[in-house]
């Protein structure tokens, strides 16, 4: 007895001792654990975080490329059934690849919503990617056409459907000199390209140069195949003049027709008499007029 009182409180002291040993190495079994589980998932944190970050870069190079890569439209192979009256053209678009395989286009007036629109098409992706379609509708000379898909999105948009016709001028020219003393506007060397609505050059049929003063014609010379005269009358003419007193307006214009029988006039300047053996520029749009054959 009197030894377990005297050794009593070691080895209870031992005991204590031992407990909290055991209990020590297993909290830091358990500090080792969570800090290892906790590494782990930072370094997940991390792995995520980077992921993201390249996930971000990649939309952001996406949206990128989509911004820098802008709708556009084109029309080709345009035929006209006068007897119908009706327009058939290729439309060509190239639309970034966030739209759909087969969009849905609306035919619409310029400024009215697709929702009123008058014609609807489908346009199926082709092997370089552009979406196309051949379309036909009901040609009225004077029509504006708004292309839109139903997002609204606007593909083509003008006041005039002549821009879809089979003749386009390119460019027009011609030699010119106004004599004020002797009040005489004199032209030659008389040039004019054609293209159709793809930029392709195009010949048309009957055509021959006009000049209007003060919006009255006074002079027409039939355009000569391969060179750059007229003819006027029976005769081939390398320059002709015509009375013009300082202040009046000469109109140079150039008239043609398509191989389906559609008849155009193409403003290609006109110009202002000064006093001074000058003439003034008179801006002018290069629409032309159109009209059905007789």
């Amino acid at each position: 007895m009197e030894f377990l009182k005297k050794n009593g409180f070691a080895m209870l002291s031992l005991a204590l001792c031992a407990i909290l040993a055991a209990a020590l190495v297993r909290q830091s079994a358990e500090v080792g654990s969570l800090r290892a589980a906790l590494a782990e998932e930072q370094e997940m944190a991390e792995t995520l975080a980077e992921r993201l970050n390249e996930a971000d870069t990649e939309l952001k190079t996406l949206q990128a490329s989509q911004e820098q890569r802008p709708i556009t439209v084109s029309f080709a192979n345009p035929k006209v059934n006068t007897m119908d009256r009706m327009l058939t053209v290729d439309i060509i678009a190239e639309l970034p690849d966030v739209h759909e395989h087969s969009p849905t286009i609306g035919f619409c007036h310029p400024g009215e919503p697709y929702r009123m629109a008058w014609k609807m098409e489908h346009l199926e992706r082709n092997k370089t990617g552009n979406h196309v379609q051949t379309v036909t509708f009901p040609l009225e000379l004077e029509m504006g056409l708004e292309l839109r898909l139903e997002d609204d999105t606007v593909l083509f948009s003008s006041d005039s459907i002549a821009e879809l016709l089979p003749v386009q001028l390119n460019d027009g020219s011609t030699s010119w000199h106004f004599d004020s003393e002797r009040q005489i506007f004199s032209q030659c060397d008389w040039g004019v390209g054609l293209m159709d609505p793809a930029g392709n050059e195009v010949q048309a049929l009957d055509g021959e140069f006009r000049v209007y003063r003060n919006g009255t014609l006074v002079f027409t010379g039939r355009q000569v195949p391969d060179s750059y005269n007229v003819e006027a009358d029976g005769e081939i003419l390398e320059s002709v003049g015509l009375d013009c007193a300082p202040g009046d307006r000469m109109r140079l214009c150039y008239a043609c027709r398509d191989a389906f029988g559609l008849r155009y006039e193409f403003p290609i300047f006109e110009k202002i008499a000064m006093r001074w053996d000058d003439m003034e520029e008179v801006p002018l749009s290069r629409r032309p007029t159109v009209t059905w054959p007789e």
